[in-house]
Order: structure tokens, then sequence, then C-alpha cells
């Protein structure tokens, strides 16, 4: 009589994880806890170039190993977006927030030139991690999420990383074809940008047109042939508008990238009006094709 009451306990508990997993919205409803290995979050640093880089991961629920995102920070990086990295980790997925070299107290020098090695080696930091067994992280799902300059930055460090599982661009920076139209780089404002380490919007503007192999990256989208990419833009975005955005799409449609979406909100560049849309369209692709 008590091996049958177990049995029936443990057929209760399965049904109401089965019922749960079915009807489960990751944007509303936090995860059944397995009690052996519950989401926790990790403070950590990120060795890139011989500097730290201040972070967190976000470790998700169940024993895993988990597919694992790497969130990148625009400039300078006030909009965060933490409630998309809490919500693709109640999705099944672990996520890694930073700060690159020189932003928000992380050592070294800020530089838009260093944007792609600093995501190159939060990514390396996962793979060592997961190869190591630590931090229920499967080395070989790792993808990429970015906004606005972290959405070049992911776009990129995608294209030079073929290992990228998924890459997510949140109204990505397409800079370099606006910034060669500035004629008078001496007018450009030479004050710090709070948040960032001795460094100014003519900074940014002057590395940009330095480096156009990297920052003008729209012919090199052929990358993305068979890889899963999904771009998000803003309808009201006046900091990077939709004929910033057009081009990058229509690269992508043209690369034929896997499962490519170009979805558009009525909303401006940090999504404002949309957070619940823009969460439960990143998790509902993510969760279709990047587990």
């Amino acid at each position: 009589m008590h091996q049958l009451s177990v049995s029936i306990a443990f057929l209760f508990i399965v049904f109401s994880l089965s019922a749960h997993a079915a009807d489960y919205d990751p944007v509303t409803q936090d995860p059944v806890v397995d009690p052996e290995n519950p989401p926790h979050v990790v403070e950590l640093q990120i060795e890139s170039d011989g500097y730290m880089m201040n972070g967190h991961l976000y470790v998700a629920n169940g024993a895993g190993p988990h597919p694992t995102i790497v969130f990148l920070h625009g400039f300078p990086g006030n909009e965060k977006n933490l409630d998309l990295a809490q919500t693709m980790r109640r999705a099944g997925f672990n996520t890694l927030y930073f700060h690159y070299r020189g932003a928000w107290g992380s050592e070294g020098e800020y530089s838009a030139t260093h944007l792609i090695e600093d995501a190159a080696a939060a990514v390396k930091y996962l793979e060592d991690e997961g190869r190591a067994g630590k931090n229920r992280i499967d080395p070989n799902r790792i993808s990429l999420i970015g906004h606005s300059l972290g959405g070049f930055t992911a776009l990129v460090a995608s294209i030079e990383n073929p290992q990228i599982q998924c890459t997510v661009a949140l109204a990505p920076a397409n800079s370099y074809p606006r910034a060669a139209q500035i004629t008078d780089l001496d007018a450009l404002p030479d004050t710090f940008v709070p948040g960032l380490k001795n460094y100014s919007y003519a900074d940014l503007v002057r590395q940009i047109l330095a480096d156009k192999a990297r920052f003008d990256f729209v012919p090199r989208m052929g990358a993305y042939k068979s890889r899963p990419l999904l771009l998000i833009s803003g309808l009201q975005d006046t900091v990077l508008p939709m004929e910033t955005q057009v081009p990058i799409a229509e690269a992508a449609q043209k690369a034929k990238a896997a499962h490519f979406e170009h979805v558009t909100f009525d909303a401006g560049h940090s999504f404002s009006s949309h957070r619940i849309g823009l969460m439960k369209h990143v998790s509902s692709w993510m969760g279709a094709h990047c587990k």
C-alpha cells in the first residue's frame, strides 16, 4: 500500500510538471524549481587582454547543461535589458551580463574597437567554464543578444565566430555610413560620457571611421548563411532609425540566414513601450531555434 501511494505521488508530480511545461510562459511565470539545481546568480569577472571585466551569470533552473546567452549592452549601457535576461533564464537559458573594459567600473580603457574582443573574451570564458563542468553551461550552445552598439557587437562577433549558435540584434547600430557623412569631426562633443572611462562621443565616431573593416559590416552579412538570426527594430527609433536597419535585414535575407525574422515594434530605441512584446518574441524565437 505504501509503495502504491509513492507511485501515485510520483505520477502526480510528473503530470504536474508536464502540464506546467505545456502552458508555461517564461515572461509571466516562475519555473517549478528543481531543489537539487535551483536558479541562482554568480558574480564574476572576465579577463580581456589582461583586464578584468565585471559581470554576473544568471544560472537557469535544472541540472543542465543549459544553452547560454551573452548579453551585450549599448553605448554607454544605461538600458541593460536585464528583464529580458531574466526572462531567458526562466526559458531555460543561462544568461551572462558584463561590462566592457573601461565601462561601469570594469578595468582598462573603453574603446569601440575593443568591443568585439571583449565579447569574444566573454564567449571564451563560458566555453572554458562549460568544459570544466561549471555553472551548468553547455559550451557548444552559446548565443549573443545585443542592443544598439551591443547589437552591432553581437552581429560582428558572430560573423567572426561561426561557433556562435544564435544571434539576436535589438536596434543594432549600423554606424559607419552615418559617421562617414560627418564633415566636421572637430565639432563633435568631446565631453566624457558618464559610465565610460575617459571616453567621449567624438572618440566613438573617430574610432568607427578608423576601423571601416569592422564597422561597415553589412557587406559581410553573407557569413549568416544558414545561421539563425533575429533582428528587432523600433518604428519610432530616433537614435537608430529604420533606414539604418533595413540594409541589415536585406543583407540577412540575401544571405539566407536561418529562421530569419525582422520584427518591428511601434516603439523607440529602448522598446520602453513594448517590453512584454519584446520578451515574448525573443523567448519564443530562441526557444524554437536555439536550444
